[in-house]
């Protein structure tokens, strides 16, 4: 068994203790010859003391050079020697110093166990015997007599001493170890407690820091005491800048929200909350609940709070995807009750007119059924290509040069006025992208014009396209009103957000394309500042795919 503390500390502090025994007795002997005037062999007890001071010296310079097991077998035969000398010098059988061999035995012990304790009991047995055999035979002579004279002691009583001295050796050891067993037993069942301890110390610390949520602690006065790793991220700030800080502070909750944790019980509550963060703003959502100590007293409250800005993005497009899922039922049952009709009326209209007079009022009324007629069949006609686009033929394309076709043809249409410019650039000059050729250049045509609109009174119209890894990038920035939050929220959604002259369908339609090649679009807007329209598109082109037409699917669309 393992001992509960190096054998190497234990040996210095048994040389420690030896040292002062060996010096307090030395002491006491010259106290006690000096008051009481007592003849005591002095010399004996000089040596007797030297010797036990050089086992101590050599005890210490050769710790770390033999084993600490010979080393204290060694310093437990020395301690016998000089313990034997003193009880020879001392009276034999009738020392006062015999006690001194229980000392002997209980450190051999502790410091080699059950088995080193009754080996140190039998020698110090052993000792004793002979010892005192030697002196009752007249062997050697008492020290304090200085005569070969036999002492006064008869065999009877003499074995009785030995034995009960031999007894209380053995049983010292054994008492001894087997207590020192318990207390090497316990000090390792502390051990390992402490490791165990120090060990779930460590796995709640990595599971706080592995997590993806972040977790803060506070006092009852709402003031932070701890911030995980998460916490740190989610809040853009280090652990030394969150600890101390009132909760309050770091824009999670408000006073209202605080106020009912605070005097919350056991319950978890549930919160959602904004916050700033640069120039958007971070949607999170926050559990707190009461954080208690070992005894189940109330010591502060735990908050576990979690970023839910991309989980809004992904419920609005589901949002957006099922308002045109309705659209799209809607648009292809109006187109097939009132094409055909229209056709008639038209056709009829036009019968009409050129039986009337030229220039009378008649005629300019059916003339302006006619064109009305035309424009409801031009929103049909879109109706249909947004229910059902045509067969995309995907093939290489240059997507720059496409865009650059686009802006060129717009550039010298109505739409742009003198007070409106087109900024253009591309990096690199040109990129192939696999998609639809007609399908491309709709997008550009459609969020280019809307640019256009959003500027009546001029503006700059910059046009920026560049490459990111395995996708082209494209971005529309306009001069123009901007939208407001409940416009932007609407803007793919048909007939939601046009311009004199449109039909309302043209973001939608992009919409539908830029979904159907795979891509992604971002908008970023607020009134006043304009409007940046961004689509990306991957360079290997759409992803093959079968959609459930009663399911529609996620579209990667971003709006901000």
């Amino acid at each position: 068994m393992r001992a509960f503390e190096p054998l190497h500390s234990m040996l210095r502090a048994f040389v420690v203790l030896r040292v002062i025994i060996v010096s307090t007795l030395l002491l006491s002997a010259f106290l006690i010859q000096i008051t009481f005037s007592t003849a005591l062999p002095l010399n004996s007890i000089y040596y007797l003391a030297a010797f036990a001071y050089s086992i101590s010296i050599v005890a210490i310079l050769s710790l770390d050079r033999i084993s600490a097991e010979t080393n204290a077998g060694v310093q437990l035969l020395g301690d016998l020697v000089v313990i034997t000398g003193l009880v020879y010098v001392s009276g034999g059988p009738d020392s006062s110093f015999t006690f001194l061999y229980l000392s002997t035995v209980s450190a051999g012990s502790i410091l080699l166990g059950r088995r080193g304790g009754l080996a140190t009991a039998g020698l110090a047995a052993v000792f004793y015997a002979v010892l005192v055999d030697l002196m009752f035979f007249d062997v050697v002579k008492p020290v304090e007599t200085g005569e070969h004279t036999r002492p006064l002691w008869n065999l009877p009583s003499l074995v009785g001493n030995v034995g009960l001295n031999v007894a209380a050796f053995v049983a010292t050891a054994l008492l001894v170890s087997v207590a020192s067993e318990k207390l090497r037993e316990a000090r390792a069942d502390v051990e390992r407690r402490k490791a165990e301890i120090a060990r779930l110390q460590s796995l709640h610390g990595s599971v706080l820091t592995s997590m993806s949520s972040g977790v803060l602690t506070t006092d009852l006065e709402g003031r932070v005491t701890y911030a995980n790793r998460a916490a740190q991220e989610l809040l853009g700030a280090p652990s030394l800048d969150l600890v101390g800080r009132p909760l309050l502070g770091l824009g999670l909750l408000g006073e209202a929200d605080w106020k009912r944790i605070a005097a919350s019980g056991s319950e978890i509550l549930r919160f959602e909350n904004t916050r700033p963060s640069g120039a958007v703003e971070d949607y999170f959502g926050i559990s707190a609940t009461a954080l208690r100590d070992g005894s189940g007293y109330t010591i502060g409250r735990i908050l576990i709070f979690q970023n839910l800005t991309e989980l809004k993005r992904l419920e609005g497009e589901v949002r957006l995807k099922d308002k045109l899922a309705a659209v799209g039922e809607l648009a292809a049952g109006i187109a097939h009750e009132i094409r055909n009709p229209l056709a008639s009326i038209s056709g009829s209209v036009q019968v009409l007119k050129n039986s009337s007079s030229p220039g009378s009022p008649e005629q300019r009324l059916m003339e302006i059924v006619v064109a009305e007629s035309h424009r409801l069949s031009s929103i049909l006609e879109d109706f249909l290509r947004y229910v059902r686009p045509k067969e995309r033929a995907i093939e290489p394309v240059d997507a720059p040069a496409a865009l650059d076709d686009v802006l060129t043809l717009l550039a010298h249409g109505d739409e742009v006025s003198p007070n409106h410019r087109l900024v253009k650039e591309f990096d690199p000059p040109s990129v192939v992208v696999q998609a639809d050729p007609g399908q491309l250049r709709q997008i550009f045509w459609n969020v280019s014009r809307n640019a256009l609109a959003a500027m009546p009174g001029g503006g700059a119209l910059i046009v920026s396209a560049r490459l990111q890894g395995g996708s082209w990038s494209v971005s529309f920035t306009d001069e123009g009103h901007g939208m407001s939050a409940s416009e932007r929220d609407r803007l793919f959604t048909p007939f939601a957000h046009s311009f004199p002259g449109g039909t309302g369908l043209g973001l939608a339609i992009v919409y539908r394309i830029v979904e159907e090649h795979g891509g992604a679009i971002r908008v970023d807007t607020s009134p006043g500042r304009g409007t940046t329209v961004s689509i990306t598109l991957p360079l290997a082109g759409p992803a093959p795919r079968t959609p459930d037409p009663a399911l529609p699917g996620l579209t990667a669309t971003e709006v901000s």
